[in-house]
């Protein structure tokens, strides 16, 4: 018996050592292997390898305790907290499913994996030691492992992990739980075709995994809408805002690593939308990993130090790839904030570096539809640009503003609203550096060219020793425009270089509103009192607000229950399985002698469950007197159950096989007494009783 123990053992390891392979390419996850998952998988099975010898309640009790233990370990060793461990548990897999790939290494995230690795070995552990379907162990091993490669699918192919979890149950088929460890070993040793099959099987596991490649594909999880969006400032006016400061003030200071050239444009966001008054950042930011794109040949890597606190947003050169500390960004990477406000270690970085025109005069300019918002500066458009390939156009109007056209930083007029901007462009020609960014960006999507404005700092000069400092006063305004194939969006600089001085200003138009007032006069707004759906609007808000509330309590509501009622079914399924099983073992245990002394070890089971106590030394006949009290229109059946187990325990009648068959009813009599005698209630709490599953309470009869 201690040799097929020790065999059941090794089975558990094999299968462990097959889920640190899983837990390894869990790191694909969150794009960094996280060495705390091992102890996700360690502990489960080492509880599974100490308890196999133990009954199946108390292995499942302490394998489920080995579970919460790895869990709350596992994120305790990301430096989560008990409410991280709770997290991974209710609402840890939504959020890791709407989180975009990489997931961030947050320890909820970390924990639900830690979950799935520590509840597959657990369950793999214990389908190790079944004998009739000793294979099923790797079941578990094999749902974790589709799942880790579902969650890291952007990496494209990642079959090459086949290889050892090939090995793994190679040598896992060839130790069938049958006969002891002994036995086991001298089959092995004689078996000289084993040692060929495992090499054949890495073989193969080999040859599958180098040339297969998965096509390209979408990240399979789902993209549910974020509940919440982050709020983010107006960038336009925060660049401005930047650039009033006097003095001004430091805010990065860039570090090139390695023997690169830092650029002069470091964009912080980049906006394409366009209501007629101001560019807005319709933006839904998402928490992600480290890594936030794949890498290219056109990459610089850098560290970004924060000189200031309140500053969030990650000024990249380009297209960023790797940014080393918990972020948010959206799908387009138009913006990257830090989740955590960071001012003291500079931040390493890894982005691509913008491409310049010459790559528009390969690849050539992206396109978009001319909408309705900028038909109407078509023809303007066409009159400035001229002919000539459509980069040739832009650089026509990029430079006629630049050259032609004054800025002035404190112009009358100077907003974003579509009025003031077609008074900036048919009229005055004169305007401030934001003006010209969206007036350029608007002329150039009349041509149906995409363009879009961009937000940041532009230094003058960049120092030769690889160190830049950005400052308040470098903060800009740009226009961008696409590059066909792909490769980016490049930057255009039709500001003039320098401020007008002496130029005097053209009159004003006494239709244009002052400075003072950046709208211009617009007819006034109905009455309030006249508009019929204020009301109904204002009765919808509050519907909605009371309906999301009246769902947020519904929700906590349910989650409350749920955390009460399922711990309980749980306990009633396991008690209910333990007896279904000890009855189960009892009524097919062998011979027709064998099943009579088994269904009257049942019934005195049912007895004791319904509160009768068994003496040691009390006969058949004595249990079967005290238990005419609990089985009530049975107590023939009762005494002839007892009197038959007597009979196969000091004797041999004849034809037990017959006597079996009567055994079996008189048993089906005394349950069904007992059962029609009881109320629900009653019946609940006879059948989940643990009295007939404890040393000290339960039927001697059976020991």
């Amino acid at each position: 018996m201690g040799s097929v123990t020790a065999l059941l053992r090794i089975r558990i390891v094999i299968v462990g050592v097959a889920m640190m392979v899983v837990a390894a390419a869990a790191g694909g996850v969150f794009d960094r292997q996280s060495w705390s998952l091992a102890i996700a998988v360690g502990l489960p099975t080492l509880i599974s390898i100490v308890v196999r010898s133990r009954r199946t309640p108390v292995r499942l009790i302490l394998s489920s305790a080995g579970v919460a233990a790895s869990l709350f370990l596992v994120v305790y060793a990301e430096g989560g907290r008990a409410s991280d461990a709770a997290d991974a548990v209710t609402s840890g897999a939504q959020r890791l499913l709407t989180t975009e790939w990489p997931s961030p290494d947050r320890p909820e995230l970390i924990g639900v994996v830690a979950l799935l690795l520590a509840v597959s070995t657990a369950l793999a552990g214990e389908l190790a030691g079944r004998r009739r379907i000793h294979l099923a162990a790797w079941m578990p091993v094999i749902v974790a492992f589709v799942t880790v490669l579902a969650l890291s699918a952007p990496l494209g192919e990642r079959l090459r992990w086949l290889i050892p979890l090939t090995l793994c149950l190679a040598v896992f088929a060839t130790l069938r739980p049958d006969g002891d460890l002994s036995e086991r070993w001298a089959l092995l040793r004689g078996e000289r075709r084993l040692i060929p099959l495992v090499v054949i099987a890495g073989l193969v596991a080999a040859a599958v995994s180098i040339p297969a490649a998965l096509a390209v594909r979408a990240d399979p999880r789902r993209n549910d809408p974020a509940a919440q969006t982050a709020a983010l400032l107006d960038p336009i006016e925060s660049t401005l805002a930047l650039r009033a400061l006097d003095p001004a003030i430091d805010l990065h200071e860039i570090t090139a690593r390695g023997a690169a050239q830092l650029p002069t444009r470091w964009r912080t966001a980049a906006l394409s939308d366009y209501d007629g008054q101001r560019w807005t950042p319709a933006l839904t930011l998402r928490p992600i990993g480290r890594r936030l794109t794949l890498d290219s040949d056109s990459q610089i890597s850098l560290t970004v130090s924060f000189l200031d606190d309140d500053l969030s947003l990650v000024p990249l050169p380009g297209t960023p790839v790797i940014v080393d500390a918990p972020v948010e960004t959206d799908i387009d990477r138009t913006v990257v904030r830090l989740t955590q406000r960071r001012n003291t270690a500079p931040l390493a970085v890894t982005a691509e570096v913008a491409p310049t025109l010459g790559g528009a005069q390969v690849g050539g300019i992206a396109t978009r539809p001319v909408d309705d918002s900028v038909t109407s500066l078509s023809e303007f458009a066409a009159t400035i640009a001229g002919s000539g390939t459509v980069l040739e156009q832009l650089r026509r109007i990029e430079s006629t503003m630049r050259n032609d056209w004054i800025l002035e930083s404190d112009a009358p007029g100077g907003g974003l609203q579509r009025t003031l901007i077609e008074r900036f462009l048919r009229d005055t020609r004169r305007g401030t550096s934001e003006q010209f960014a969206t007036s350029y960006v608007l002329l150039a999507r009349s041509l149906g060219v995409d363009a879009r404005v961009a937000t940041g700092f532009v230094v003058p000069v960049v120092p030769a020793d690889g160190t830049l400092v950005l400052t308040s006063a470098d903060a800009r305004v740009w226009p961008e425009v696409r590059l066909a194939d792909d490769s980016g969006w490049v930057a255009l600089d039709p500001v003039p270089p320098e401020e007008a001085s002496d130029t005097s200003p053209p009159p004003e138009d006494p239709a244009v509103q002052t400075p003072t007032a950046a709208q211009p006069p617009t007819a006034p707004p109905p009455e309030l009192a006249n508009d019929p759906t204020t009301d109904d609007e204002t009765t919808n808000d509050q519907d909605t607000t009371s309906q999301s509330a009246l769902q947020i309590w519904v929700r906590r509501v349910g989650i409350g229950i749920a955390a009460l009622v399922l711990p309980a079914l749980a306990g009633a399924l396991l008690i209910l399985g333990a007896k279904w099983r000890r009855r189960r073992r009892l009524l097919l245990s062998g011979s027709p002698p064998g099943r009579v002394a088994g269904a009257w070890a049942v019934a005195t089971d049912r007895l004791v469950d319904a509160g009768l106590t068994i003496g040691a030394s009390a006969t058949n006949g004595d249990i079967a007197s005290s238990g005419v009290t609990h089985a009530r229109g049975a107590e023939h059946e009762l005494q002839r159950l007892a009197t038959m187990s007597s009979a196969v325990t000091f004797g041999l009648p004849d034809r037990p096989d017959l006597l079996a068959d009567d055994a079996a009813a008189c048993l089906g009599a005394v349950e069904s007494s007992m059962t029609g005698a009881r109320t629900r209630s009653q019946r609940l709490r006879w059948r989940l009783s643990l009295r007939s599953l404890r040393r000290s309470t339960r039927s001697p009869v059976t020991g």
